[in-house]
């Protein structure tokens, strides 16, 4: 077991150029949370949550009171972009992609929406090996607003630094 303390992760993957593994996961009602995880840490679930901080628990690199629900997520590896080097992460409830700087040393520095309720509940995003983005919608499952179309992935390309 590398750590516990976890509710729900949804998306992982390796902060570029480091042993360093970023999750994001669901709180039970908000409190959603992204973690820069360390091995052997307790992130406190269920003993708590959010902004709460206890002896023995690791906190959240960032929190969402409100809920986002956070699913898949992937760094952008592409050099050259705005965004390279950043944590991108598809969002449910808050219908967007959620962008992420996390630094070397775990800290955020930048946590930004990305297409806020332009393309309904995002599923997933990934990197694709010609260096855009797909992010999968999930409209279609009876807690999104379907729109015609639905669900579909769609290409992003990063724009340029």
């Amino acid at each position: 077991i590398y750590t516990t303390g976890h509710r729900n992760p949804q998306g992982f993957d390796w902060l570029p150029g480091t042993r360093t593994l970023i999750e994001d996961e669901h709180g039970p009602d908000g409190d959603d949370e992204v973690n820069v995880l360390r091995k052997g840490a307790n992130y406190g679930w269920p003993e708590v949550r959010g902004e709460q901080k206890r002896a023995g628990f690791t906190a959240p690199a960032a929190i969402y009171p409100e809920s986002i629900a956070p699913s898949g997520a992937t760094f952008v590896r592409r050099r050259g972009s705005e965004w390279s080097g950043d944590y991108l992460i598809g969002a449910l409830v808050g219908e967007q992609i959620r962008r992420v700087r996390v630094n070397r040393s775990g800290r955020v520095s930048l946590n930004r929406p990305l297409f806020e309720g332009r393309y309904g509940r995002i599923r997933t995003v990934t990197e694709g090996p010609d260096g855009a983005l797909y992010a999968l919608t999930n409209n279609t499952d009876g807690r999104g607003s379907p729109r015609p179309g639905d669900d579909r992935v769609l290409r992003i390309v990063p724009p340029r630094g």
